[in-house]
């Protein structure tokens, strides 16, 4: 939440310096939140449908128990926020610019929320900054006593580097929707290299060593390269 809160105020904040009422990004804020547990919550179903959900469907509704996938909630709020914004006949680019280093940042503080829930973790390592989680996380569970990649820091880091590198690109001249274009494409490589460290079961690796979500930060920094040249 904190991740939305700030995300949000920065977006807001952006929008009030363009001479926009912040008042709509607070609105589409609550419709991004909205859209990103309902689109977590179907792809974690959809991941997890033979182990858990086959035996009690029902259980799917039951979101206080955890299982929310990124991406899934990613997916959903794109076209969420696109509807909204040109509902309220704004330029979705220029908006998109204000939302992206909130974006950034936002996934820098929730990650943090990751570590602290020892979720989303990495593999064993030998490095000195491997972390023993507490046996009543995830983590702990999986690996009890046994350092392992704290990949939720690892993203959160890569995630604040993307930020302040927009920040940069921010107070130079481009097209309206460069900053959300290089967010979308920095972002997905952050994503793509951390996933490499992380723990994943057996199941979720589609095509060799790469993950299904690696493979969706791929297609994500693609289209944003596509979309980058068409607008040049």
């Amino acid at each position: 939440m904190l991740g939305f809160i700030a995300g949000a105020y920065w977006a807001a904040r952006e929008a009030r310096r363009s001479g926009q009422n912040p008042s709509f990004i607070y609105d589409l804020t609550f419709y991004i939140i909205l859209a990103s547990i309902i689109g977590s919550r179907i792809f974690f179903v959809i991941e997890k449908w033979g182990e858990i959900f086959s035996r009690n469907p029902l259980k799917a509704l039951a979101v206080w128990e955890g299982g929310l996938i990124f991406f899934g909630g990613v997916i959903l709020a794109i076209p969420t926020a696109i509807y909204f914004i040109r509902k309220k006949g704004l330029n979705t680019w220029k908006v998109g610019d204000w939302i992206a280093p909130g974006f950034a940042l936002g996934i820098a503080i929730g990650r943090i929320g990751c570590f602290f829930n020892g979720c989303c973790f990495g593999k064993p390592t030998n490095l000195p900054w491997g972390v023993i989680f507490s046996p009543e996380s995830a983590a702990g569970a999986q690996f009890p006593g046994i350092p392992i990649h704290p990949t939720q820091l690892y993203e959160s880091i890569g995630e604040l580097i993307v930020f302040f590198v927009l920040l940069y690109l921010r107070g130079k001249k481009h097209r309206e929707g460069f900053l959300l274009i290089t967010f979308a494409v920095l972002g997905s490589l952050v994503r793509f290299i951390d996933d490499f460290f992380r723990y994943y079961e057996p199941g979720a690796y589609v095509l060799g060593p790469l993950t299904f979500n690696q493979l969706i930060s791929v297609a994500i920094a693609l289209t944003a390269v596509f979309l980058m040249a068409r607008r040049r």
